[in-house]
């Protein structure tokens, strides 16, 4: 059976609808036409109640058309259905099943991270990180994951209004060391420290990013020292790679062609002799 007439319409008119793409976010009539194989006379009669709906808008310097603004409703009223912790608690509990290590989700609140879901790993000898715990941004690798999200200048901006402390043994104060880090978190696309916040504890941290590409959050595996080698390390990052990408997924996020760097063979001798 053929799909009803006004099936077929919307069928056509959604084909119009997607057409258009980041690299080619104005199209003329005829590059429609072409593009949804139809001809000029039918796409134009469908683009008129596309129009009148406020879904397309036309250029009035070169005539051609453009999605509209009001598409921000339709993303606004989707985002605003999405919860963070609801997404995040099956994904950090099939990671912390598969690792045996403390997961946990964090945020940005002023000048700090804050731990907003955690849960403890499995193994006899483990790390804590409580919920709600706080630390500044320039302390350990989940806190550098969010820090690394900023803007060089609100970076900058933190880094003046901050006093610099040391919690651990490698607690990174220097301003250049500090930037270095971020430039390679950012690389990398995240962030590994050992002994930075908390003695005796290494942490693995990745970005999640919602439909705006913008990180909302890190998701973190944090373990002892001890388990710090290179194998784990890799292992962990893959792992915690692969939950990231599904809670961004769920989020809105999709990745567009970005593959990882592998991580450097002297930045693991680093960490793992830390």
């Amino acid at each position: 059976m053929s799909p009803m007439p006004n099936v077929k319409a919307l069928e056509r008119a959604l084909d119009i609808l997607e057409a258009f793409s980041l690299e080619k976010s104005e199209l003329s009539l005829t590059e429609l036409s072409r593009r949804v194989n139809l001809s000029p006379p039918t796409v134009s009669r469908l683009m008129q109640t596309l129009i009148k709906r406020g879904y397309l808008i036309q250029n009035p310097s070169n005539k051609k058309y453009r999605l509209s603004f009001k598409f921000l409703d339709l993303v606004a009223i989707i985002h605003a259905g999405m919860d963070l912790h609801r997404a995040a608690f099956p994904v950090l509990s099939k990671l912390r099943d598969k690792l045996k290590e403390t997961v946990y989700l964090d945020v940005i609140e002023g000048d700090e991270r804050v731990c907003i879901i955690s849960l403890p790993g499995i193994h006899p000898v483990r790390t804590f990180v409580p919920l709600g715990q706080r630390s500044p941004l320039y302390a350990g690798a989940d806190s550098r994951m969010l820090l690394a999200s900023l803007d060089d200048e609100e970076i900058e901006s933190y880094f003046n209004r901050v006093e610099f402390k040391c919690f651990a043994s490698n607690t990174i104060t220097d301003r250049e060391r500090l930037w270095e880090e971020i430039r390679l978190t950012r690389l990398m696309d995240m962030a590994v420290s050992v002994n930075e916040f908390h003695p005796g504890s290494a942490c693995i941290s990745v970005p999640i990013r919602d439909y705006s590409t913008k990180v909302i959050a890190a998701l973190s595996v944090s373990f002892p020292d001890s388990r710090a080698n290179k194998s784990n390390i890799e292992n962990y990052a893959a792992a915690i790679r692969n939950a990231a990408r599904s809670l961004s997924e769920a989020m809105g996020y999709r990745q567009q062609g970005k593959k990882h760097i592998p991580i450097p063979e002297d930045f693991i001798k680093r960490i793992s002799l830390a």
